[in-house]
């Protein structure tokens, strides 16, 4: 079976991401496109470059990975990412989004024209960066004439580029509907500005043929990297639970 797969962002939950993939390949699911934004497009460009989900995996639990972050000034961000990293070669080992294996679509977002813009093509590494440029932790990336940042701001489960292809959609998502708030004005502050960020992806789900999500996921902190293992083991358990599998 061949699919078009569909990745959210979520910082380090993306270990649920690897988790899922891993199942899939080793039941014989071909990934023929990959869509993905922040995490989700750094992970689709390193399997795209044919570095397989356990050895992401290493990747993200290495010290090298997490000496690629930064502590910036203020002005310009708490932190950025050292492009110059042996270790994000090791983990995206291609020059351009379009030298990998896999067609893969990366969804950023411009700040300057405030709009969408998605690349199949162009510096993979500043690319992914740029993709998951969560501001105001992280300063927007110069790209041409844009100034990038996190895609997942308006479109964290991005469907809309892999519709071309003729394959089933699976979508995995990292960030399980939250119900209840906090009863004080920062609490419905935050919960106004999930439910708005969210609607869009509801939007999204609707497009695809088959969604992978797990409620457990709430228990994963997003900027913690502590607990990929079972992030890993649970998003490889989830999909052979899923019914995409059950039959494969």
């Amino acid at each position: 079976m061949k699919i078009s797969l569909v990745l959210s962002g979520g910082a380090a939950r993306g270990a649920f991401h690897l988790g899922v993939i891993e199942a899939l390949l080793q039941k014989g699911i071909e990934i023929e496109a990959i869509s993905g934004s922040s995490i989700g497009a750094i992970i689709a460009s390193s399997l795209s470059a044919n570095i397989s989900p356990k050895e992401q995996l290493e990747i993200f639990k290495s010290k090298a990975f997490r000496k690629s972050f930064k502590f910036n000034s203020l002005k310009k961000g708490f932190l950025k990412i050292d492009q110059k990293k042996s270790v994000l070669k090791e983990l995206i080992p291609i020059k351009n989004i379009e030298d990998g294996r896999i067609k893969v679509h990366i969804t950023t977002i411009d700040l300057k024209r405030g709009e969408i813009v998605r690349f199949n093509q162009g510096e993979a590494i500043t690319l992914c960066i740029a993709s998951s440029a969560v501001v105001p932790l992280f300063k927007p990336i110069s790209y041409q004439n844009y100034q990038l940042a996190d895609g997942g701001i308006m479109d964290n489960l991005p469907v809309y580029p892999v519709k071309k292809y003729n394959f089933p959609i699976v979508a995995v998502d990292l960030h399980p509907q939250e119900d209840g708030f906090k009863n004080s004005l920062w609490g419905i502050i935050k919960r106004t500005i999930f439910l708005m960020w969210r609607a869009s992806v509801q939007e999204q789900i609707k497009e695809c043929d088959y969604y992978i999500i797990n409620e457990k996921l709430k228990n994963y902190s997003l900027f913690s990297f502590k607990k990929l293992d079972e992030l890993f083991q649970l998003g490889y358990e989830t999909a052979l639970e899923h019914k995409l599998l059950q039959f494969n």
